[in-house]
């Protein structure tokens, strides 16, 4: 879905969550003639705008090359200061710089250093670097292989991505105790009217629902000590601290933990290298200081998580515009790599995360998903409580519910919204037990359902 650049939305689909602070800047204008570029030979695109989202006809294995072309007039960056990253992995060590007529030149082999290949969907490249006066410049690009990973279509050959067929690992069963912290954001706590974040419909709601379910049998019975829910202005930047830092000390290496996060989350204006966890309190003008950081989860996960067994489910929506910032009118809205960022801190060894969108897509709520909920959430819900169980055997894994994820969700918005995983999931992971016996379960407003064949 292209990236989006208006205010909140109603559509065929729904209310899209994607504008997510106010804007009121006049008409874009063209881009500076000094700004940056990216080339893809094999696909025949000499010229990519960056902050843009560019399609590719051919397969995602058939891209061998990209080559940045940094401009004279760009800011003569120092050599030692250039770094580029594919799809989140710094790339550098398959870099080559040339001197050309016009600036530079940067050629980077996606077949070397054990590879950067591209995958079915969206894929992110990022330049960033230091002009003559020590500035920081920082770019991106996304590059989509739309017309692959979509249903029925494998993943290409070493991709980063998630086969959407289950694996035939047996379910693990569950050892120790559940955990479970969830949070969802619906109401912003207004600072100055120049710089709002919009408020969300039923985030809070999605997560009610996802705690109300682990706290049911077939969830896992999570106990209340067990368990910690922050709704709308209790999500504050100190408190999700504490859940994340402090309470998440308490599971132990058999147990096992899941994270919800419903909410905004967007780069920073003043600094776009710099992703965000939009909590309560956060101010668009100051992120650095009031929300919470992204890559401080990879300290969650590598520092502070014990538990082996950890699913993430992340309903983040993410398009946006600023105004009122003391950056002034010019800033860039750039592309949003949330999802994709989270993907990479969270999804390790047996650690599974599922986002409900691809890179720089909205995700969608509207009340006809079950009376008010993300279109994520409201499939998430629904597959935990019996119809992601392929095979019926009572047992929902998580490569099931992305399975079902990722068939419900894009059928339900035309495609327009496609939920990912990492290929560090563990596929057999049991996510909820629905009991053999079982032919229907209910929905999040308890309205009975019948298994989706498949």
């Amino acid at each position: 879905m292209s990236f989006r650049r208006s205010l909140i939305r109603r559509s065929v689909l729904g209310v899209s969550a994607g504008a997510l602070i106010s804007l009121t800047l006049g008409a874009s204008q063209p881009p500076p003639a000094n700004e940056p570029w990216l080339e893809v030979p094999q696909a025949n695109q000499p010229h990519i705008a960056v902050d843009s989202s560019t399609e590719v006809d051919q397969a995602p294995a058939s891209v061998k090359q990209l080559v940045f072309h940094i401009p004279g007039a760009g800011g003569s960056p120092s050599y030692g200061t250039i770094h580029t990253k594919v799809n989140t992995e710094a790339a550098d060590v398959a870099m080559k710089s040339t001197s050309t007529v016009d600036g530079i030149a940067l050629n980077v082999d996606l077949a070397a250093a054990g590879g950067f290949p591209m995958q079915a969907g969206r894929n992110s490249v990022e330049l960033e670097y230091q002009d003559r006066y020590g500035r920081p410049k920082y770019y991106n690009f996304l590059l989509d292989f739309s017309g692959s990973g979509r249903p029925g279509a494998p993943p290409s050959p070493g991709s980063r991505g998630f086969e959407a067929i289950p694996t035939k690992t047996p379910p693990e069963k569950r050892a120790g105790k559940l955990f479970a912290v969830v949070i969802g954001i619906s109401h912003y706590i207004k600072g100055d009217a120049g710089s709002q974040i919009n408020d969300l419909q039923f985030a809070d709601h999605d997560a009610q629902s996802v705690l109300d379910f682990l706290k049911s049998p077939s969830g896992g019975n999570v106990a209340d000590a067990d368990s910690l829910l922050l709704l709308n202005d209790q999500a504050t930047t100190e408190q999700v601290r504490h859940a994340l830092f402090t309470f998440l000390t308490k599971p132990q290496e058999r147990d096992t933990v899941v994270i919800y996060i419903a909410g905004h989350g967007a780069p920073d204006p003043l600094d776009p290298r710099n992703l965000y966890l939009l909590t309560a309190d956060a101010k668009p003008d100051d992120m650095g200081g009031t929300a919470f950081p992204m890559w401080q989860l990879q300290d969650v996960f590598d520092r502070v998580l014990k538990a082996r067994r950890v699913i993430t489910f992340a309903d983040t929506c993410h398009s946006y515009g600023f105004s009122g910032l003391r950056a002034g009118a010019g800033q860039r809205r750039a592309n949003n790599l949330v999802n994709q960022y989270l993907q990479r801190y969270a999804a390790k060894g047996q650690r599974a995360v599922i986002t409900a969108s691809d890179i720089s897509e909205s995700s969608f709520e509207d009340a006809k998903w079950g009376g008010g909920h993300g279109v994520f959430t409201y499939y998430l819900v629904r597959g935990l409580k019996g119809e992601a169980d392929r095979n019926h055997d009572g047992i929902v894994t998580a490569g099931e519910i992305f399975a079902y994820l990722q068939e419900s969700v894009r059928q339900a918005t035309a495609d327009k919204q496609n939920p990912r995983a990492m290929v560090g999931i563990s596929s057999g992971m049991t996510v909820s037990n629905v009991g053999r016996a079982a032919h229907a379960s209910l929905d999040i407003d308890n309205t009975p359902l019948v298994y989706l064949k498949y």
